[in-house]
């Protein structure tokens, strides 16, 4: 169904609307339906949904997966869409390619993750298992302030999580610059991307744009771009998207709607709140320093002695001193 509707509302328009393809459509009633397309050069367009019979016993040029991670992680048994997709593009050798598109939809598997080179997505399956193979491609604007590059990405939006009207928070967002502070308004956001550039992992640009570095090599040209840089959703409204997504998940618990803004708004795997907490916990006891014992570190104003009663057959006193300044 999903095929059907893809071939009507996308492909038969751009063939109505493109009298240069049409053109090179087959003039024979029978080469031409919704889900098959024959052209006079004897290229052959076919449009299905994942499954075996549809992967298997035919060879593509080109084959593109849209949408990948509403796709099943397993087709019939058989393996991943990628595997089997890029398995009929095999007899082509190196002119064979095989796209895939999505935002992210599946959940970070390891909640303990932390970042090994600055592109590296989360460990997740689907699309960003595939990003995670490639060169690591992002993208990057050139501040019009000070000049410098840096990832127009949720981490640089600002001003707005102190106001608690979702609508004025969401209209006084911007984007600051990491290194010198400066403030980037949305309305600059088409400018800049017509500016932009993308970078493997590993390569680094200066302000007048010249490139340095060791670039990751693949065979696979992978490329992530988060939210605030898409064109077909203001900053406004993925802040005021998130925010009351994070209203509702406070007042009913449910992460559901929260889920589906980060994954599909903001262009990043979700994290389930619980496991946020855990890795909170985490972070902080990775801050822990040694100090000697009967020693107190430096900075610390006075002590709190508290001592708990432990029953059983160990019975005993447990003391903890805790240092404040």
């Amino acid at each position: 169904e999903k095929a059907r509707e893809h071939s009507k509302k996308r492909l038969a328009r751009t063939f109505r609307v493109s009298p240069e393809v049409v053109s090179r459509l087959s003039p024979n009633k029978n080469d031409n339906n919704v889900y098959d397309r024959t052209f006079l050069a004897g290229n052959y367009l076919k449009i299905g949904w994942p499954s075996v019979n549809i992967m298997s016993s035919s060879d593509y040029k080109c084959v593109a997966l849209t949408d990948y991670d509403r796709f099943p992680e397993d087709i019939d048994g058989e393996g991943d869409a990628f595997s089997l997709a890029s398995k009929r593009t095999t007899t082509f050798m190196s002119s064979g390619m095989t796209l895939v598109e999505s935002s992210p939809g599946r959940d970070v598997k390891d909640v303990k993750w932390r970042r090994t080179s600055p592109h590296e997505a989360p460990p997740t399956t689907g699309i960003l298992s595939l990003y995670n193979r490639g060169d690591r491609r992002r993208w990057y604007w050139p501040c019009p302030h000070c000049g410098e590059y840096f990832q127009p990405c949720g981490d640089v939006v600002a001003g707005f999580r102190d106001i608690a009207d979702p609508v004025l928070a969401s209209e006084a967002a911007y984007i600051q610059c990491p290194s010198c502070s400066g403030r980037i308004m949305p309305e600059q956001k088409r400018e800049l991307n017509g500016r932009g550039v993308w970078l493997r992992d590993g390569e680094s640009i200066n302000a007048d744009g010249s490139r340095y570095g060791d670039p990751r090599r693949s065979r696979i040209a992978s490329f992530w771009m988060e939210g605030p840089a898409a064109a077909y959703q203001t900053l406004s409204q993925l802040v005021y998207k998130l925010l009351t997504a994070e209203q509702e998940y406070e007042t009913t618990g449910s992460e559901e709607t929260l889920r589906a803004v980060i994954n599909t708004d903001w262009g990043l795997p979700y994290l389930p709140r619980a496991s946020m907490e855990q890795r909170e916990s985490e972070l902080l006891e990775q801050r822990a320093e040694p100090v000697p014992s009967r020693s107190v570190p430096d900075g610390v104003n006075f002590l709190v002695a508290t001592v708990d009663v432990q029953a059983g057959r160990h019975r005993r006193f447990v003391v903890q001193v805790t240092g404040y300044g």
